[in-house]
């Protein structure tokens, strides 16, 4: 046999990886400026497109954004169907063999999104804020407990589960459905909180939520920043990791008629979730998958530079084993999947106060680093105290203006 054409075979190397590319799925274009401008409309144009015309695979991330845009403008109705339908697509770990196989031999988002824990547990949150605002407290600490599941575990590993708002949420709903087991979930918020801010995470250690959780009849919670970016890193891009996303607001205050409800605390470092969960777990599952690569390239090409020089009988089944792990190697891509939810907010902070019952004209003022006002993000609202229970109002620190002023509570 002749010397085998290794000029052909260096062809191959270089087209099967842009053939495994190819089927790769990739992170959906969202208009962020927009986004971030308060052009709420624009992006959920955008989303309403994609999920009709766009890559299958990213159904559910395309839809979280769209549900997003709804509950911001008000669509409250709109927003809990799709993301509980949302939250339906993230929980389904079944996935087809097809899945799977591209998962072990493409790029790692060449199979459907289903998000990571902290995506998970932000749709369970928004979910959860959804059927409190239609008056049903027993389904929102439902959503609650699977955010709390979903925060925790990941395929079959088991995690501390510290998303202190999660368990905070749903202590507060026990109590509306006068459930004794409010006490609990306090508790596992308190231990979450602290054990977040020990790995890292931003916070105040002695925020009044977590010191008097039952406190106060109105519950303001402030979304601040923009949250993380996730992008691919390493030699070989094997590693999903993340990095902040640069926005002006870190913190928020309200007002009603001139006096003070205080400043905003934070509650889930959404920043902090997508790092330490998220990010650590892929990375080593990707590192293993750049190795995996690396070697079986190398034994194939050794196999078949050796079969080129023998005359044995060994010689074709060096060339057929040393091809075929070529090809595995070639095959394999290492390239992490960078897909993720990109309109999620920086942190997710409280403000609880006390209001007598009625009308309250609120203003929520959202402020820089140094403490400074920034006002094109400030937003008023009026906020209907009941006689009994209490009213939770989201405030995003995007320049909505009047167009959230007339929201309904």
């Amino acid at each position: 046999m002749s010397r085998l054409p290794f000029a052909w075979v260096r062809r191959l190397a270089a087209a099967l990886p842009l053939l495994a590319a190819a089927c790769a799925v990739s992170q959906p274009d969202v208009p962020l400026r927009r986004f971030t401008a308060g052009d709420l409309e624009a992006v959920r144009t955008f989303a309403a497109r994609e999920v009709e015309n766009g890559d299958a695979e990213n159904l559910a991330l395309v839809m979280a954004v769209q549900a997003q845009c709804d509950l911001l403008a008000g669509r409250l109705d709109d927003a809990r169907k799709t993301f509980d339908a949302v939250g339906q697509m993230m929980g389904t770990w079944a996935t087809s063999g097809g899945e799977a196989t591209a998962a072990i031999l493409g790029s790692e988002s060449s199979k459907t999104w289903k998000g990571d824990p902290y995506e998970k547990a932000m749709a369970a949150f928004y979910l959860a804020y959804c059927y409190l605002q239609k008056g049903e407290p027993d389904n929102a600490r439902a959503a609650c407990k699977r955010g709390i599941l979903a925060d925790g575990e990941v395929a079959d590993e088991k995690y501390q589960a510290d998303n202190a708002l999660l368990f905070w949420m749903a202590g507060r709903m026990s109590v509306l459905m006068q459930n004794a087991d409010a006490d609990g979930f306090f508790r596992e918020a308190a231990q979450a909180h602290s054990f977040a801010l020990g790995h890292g995470a931003r916070g105040d250690a002695g925020a009044a939520p977590i010191a008097t959780p039952r406190a106060g009849n109105v519950v303001l919670v402030c979304e601040c920043g923009m949250g993380p970016e996730k992008y691919g890193d390493g030699a070989q891009e094997e590693l999903a990791r993340f990095r902040p996303r640069y926005h002006p607001a870190v913190k928020a205050r309200a007002s009603v008629g001139g006096r003070s409800l205080g400043t905003s605390t934070i509650l889930n470092d959404v920043d902090y979730q997508a790092r330490t969960l998220g990010g650590t777990a892929m990375e080593g599952i990707r590192e293993g998958k750049a190795v995996f690569k690396t070697a079986s390239t190398v034994a194939g090409i050794v196999l078949l530079e050796q079969a080129s020089r023998d005359r044995g009988h060994s010689r074709q089944a060096q060339a057929i084993t040393g091809g075929a792990l070529l090809l595995l190697g070639l095959l394999t891509s290492t390239a992490a999947d960078v897909r993720h939810w990109p309109t999620l907010p920086a942190t997710v902070q409280v403000l609880v106060a006390d209001l007598p019952p009625g009308p309250h004209t609120v203003t929520v003022e959202f402020l820089d680093a140094s403490g400074r006002v920034l006002p094109t993000l400030t937003q008023t609202r009026t906020v209907v105290v009941p006689n009994r229970g209490e009213v939770w109002q989201l405030f995003r620190s995007l320049p909505l203006g009047a167009a959230t002023a007339a929201r309904k509570p």
